[in-house]
């Protein structure tokens, strides 16, 4: 397989390490430069708050209902954020109302577990995420306390606040759950749609609507800065970085021999990988620190990884020169990445992490070279185009994908078709109710869509994620994916839902996508070939 180029996070200042589904826009007026009958160049002019500047259909408990997106609108340190939902017919008033289920999620954090916590907005060229305004208890700030159940023909509206980007951001992205990733929603000045639309024939009355929004309620806009996480050098280098932040995991069993703590021939192109991650960034105190797993003398242990990060520390001092201070530290076996269960666990507790705290000064971009790692043969595989058939006697799935890139990141729209005919049923291959790559004391949200990662021959990414909150008994904290929230919805046959995933930047024409290691259950499956979008 020929070399990949991967490349790091961005910070403000510089760059670190075909949406499938139906979707359309709203007219965009004139392109940007044509001319008109009188020969005068024209330019599009700017949406208007109540233009519609996307729509989707998306499947909500079996029913399919029609999702309208307005621009963003600016009110001093906040933007609002309208979104319409209609179902189609004969849903209501025939049948009961339909409930938006899906759009909050099922999180841990307990002032975050109502509202439409799942509707999110992505900063993707400063690497930030927006959560919905919250009042003093922990509630969304919303316009209207029922906009999840559309009980009449005339759907029901969405409009609520978060915190606004800095004054020169035109367009921000939309994750939609249920929808494919809404690449640039824009950002205008104006007064904001009116809490209810007006539809020809509405049912509501002036009495009925609801006030704006509450501002006076607001207490809180929070924002996250998103973290990347990707496996090189197969397995041999986990590297977790943000804006401010990179931390390199290198796996002893590559470093060095059995007991050892020389390195080995093989460890030379780890450490040049770490090296150039730092070299990156601004320069400042880095610290070294060997873990070993749990297996012999608790003070060998310890003495042992002391020395192992001494090693690792010198090698990286001579590459980087004396601008990175190196302090080394041994742990033993007291902080083990996971619970040392089995020998593979024990293999990823014996690592030596080397850690610096400063933000990205220039951009490099890492080669990625290999082979896809081994799949089971439990899983299934397939290739981008041709689908991708999951399940069993009960339901039956066909997956599809593209992938794209926003802002340099590699966004994956994962489409699930529920065949025609079949019941209604609950689609459940994409849920991941463990962290990933976070490692033991963390927590993810129940049954979220991030079980799939993306592989570049050896190398391997994981969605984009950030830090929400803490929780007693996970000391790591709970961590949220650039995912679904909701990983296991309703479809009935003949109705499709989107998946949209946010990966690290990435510059490549083609990935793999891959859900487990073909060894754990039916659901696992990896799909070869998923073809990538430039961005416009």
């Amino acid at each position: 397989m020929p070399a990949r180029r991967l490349r790091p996070l961005t910070t403000l200042a510089a760059a670190l390490v075909l949406a499938l589904g139906a979707c359309t826009t709203g007219d965009p007026g004139p392109a940007a430069g044509a001319t008109t009958a009188a020969g005068t160049p024209s330019a599009a002019p700017a949406p208007q708050p109540d233009d519609v500047v996307a729509s989707f259909v998306v499947p909500f408990n079996g029913h399919d209902v029609d999702v309208e997106v307005y621009p963003l609108v600016r009110h001093g340190e906040h933007v609002v954020l309208t979104v319409d939902f209609t179902a189609r017919a004969p849903a209501v008033p025939e049948e009961d109302s339909v409930i938006l289920f899906g759009l909050g999620g099922r999180a841990f954090t307990t002032e975050i577990l109502h509202g439409p916590v799942n509707l999110r907005l992505l900063d993707l060229e400063r690497d930030v995420v927006h959560h919905v305004a919250r009042d003093a208890q922990g509630r969304p700030v919303v316009t209207d306390g029922d906009w999840d159940v559309i009980g009449t023909a005339d759907g029901t509206r969405l409009q609520t606040a978060y915190a606004a980007p800095p004054p020169d951001v035109r367009s921000m992205s939309l994750f939609l759950p249920g929808a494919p990733l809404v690449a640039d929603v824009p950002v205008v000045d104006g007064d904001a749609p009116a809490p209810v639309r007006a539809v020809a024939g509405a049912t509501a009355t002036p009495a009925e609507e609801p006030d704006g929004l509450d501002w006076d309620a607001v207490v809180a806009a929070p924002t996250f800065p998103l973290e990347s996480a990707s496996v090189e050098l197969a397995g041999a280098v986990t590297t977790t970085e943000s804006v401010e932040r990179v931390e390199a995991s290198l796996g002893s069993d590559v470093l060095f021999e059995f007991d050892q703590a020389t390195l080995t021939p093989q460890a030379g192109e780890a450490i040049a990988l770490v090296a150039q991650r730092l070299a990156e960034r601004e320069p400042g105190p880095v610290t070294v620190v060997g873990h070993t797993d749990d297996q012999g003398d608790d003070d060998y242990n310890l003495d042992l990884s002391r020395r192992r990060a001494q090693t690792v520390a010198d090698a990286l001092g001579a590459a980087v020169g004396p601008s990175y201070p190196l302090q080394v530290e041994g742990r033993g076996e007291a902080e083990p990445f996971v619970t040392n269960d089995s020998d593979d666990d024990r293999a990823r507790n014996r690592r030596v992490a080397v850690t610096l705290e400063s933000t990205v000064v220039t951009q490099t971009e890492v080669t990625a070279a290999g082979e896809l790692p081994p799949f089971g043969e439990d899983g299934t595989v397939g290739s981008a185009g041709g689908g991708l058939q999951l399940g069993d006697d009960r339901a039956r799935w066909l997956l599809d994908a593209t992938a794209r890139h926003v802002h340099g990141h590699l966004v994956v729209d994962l489409v699930v078709t529920a065949p025609e005919g079949q019941d209604e049923a609950v689609f459940a291959a994409l849920s991941n109710v463990l962290s990933s790559h976070r490692g033991d004391g963390t927590v993810v949200p129940m049954q979220n869509a991030a079980r799939v990662s993306v592989l570049d021959g050896a190398v391997r990414l994981f969605p984009l994620d950030y830090r929400t909150g803490d929780r007693e008994g996970f000391p790591g904290g709970e961590w949220w994916s650039v995912a679904d929230l909701e990983g296991t919805p309703t479809l009935t046959g003949g109705q499709r839902r989107t998946f949209s995933a946010v990966y690290p930047r990435m510059d490549t024409a083609e990935v793999t996508l891959q859900a487990g290691d073909g060894g754990f259950s039916s659901n696992d499956f990896r799909m070869t070939g998923v073809p990538v979008v430039a961005d416009e």
